[in-house]
């Protein structure tokens, strides 16, 4: 196993000498193992730059730059996160099926993201 993943995902929380991308990268890793408690994954990284939904269905997205071509995205379901990924922010990168006319729209989810607001993901 390569030897920057296998530390990634030795990371525990207080664990020294992580960067917060590398921690990202670390809950992100683990969450695709485990699902763990929003407010947890929240209380290690801090507030996440922007958000959509809640914690019933929701996503929180981390970037700390406004020229990054992709964003570490958390999808959080009953109040866990339940998925993590990396989506791109200049193009679309979801997309709505219309329930009447099951017609797809794809569109920017950054777009609809607006800064986080922690009492959506308690």
């Amino acid at each position: 196993m390569d030897d920057g993943i296998a530390r990634l995902k030795a990371w525990c929380p207080g664990l020294p000498g992580y960067s917060r991308d590398e921690m990202i990268l670390a809950v992100g890793f683990q969450c695709r193992g485990q699902c763990f408690p929003v407010s947890d994954v929240l209380n290690w990284l801090g507030a996440p730059d922007k958000a959509i939904g809640d914690s019933a269905a929701g996503q929180i997205a981390y970037f700390y730059s406004e020229e990054a071509e992709a964003a570490p995205v958390f999808s959080v379901a009953d109040g866990k996160v339940v998925y993590f990924g990396v989506i791109s922010r200049f193009i679309d990168n979801t997309k709505r099926v219309d329930p009447v006319t099951g017609k797809e729209t794809c569109f920017n989810i950054f777009d609809r993201m607006t800064p986080f607001d922690a009492s959506m993901f308690k």
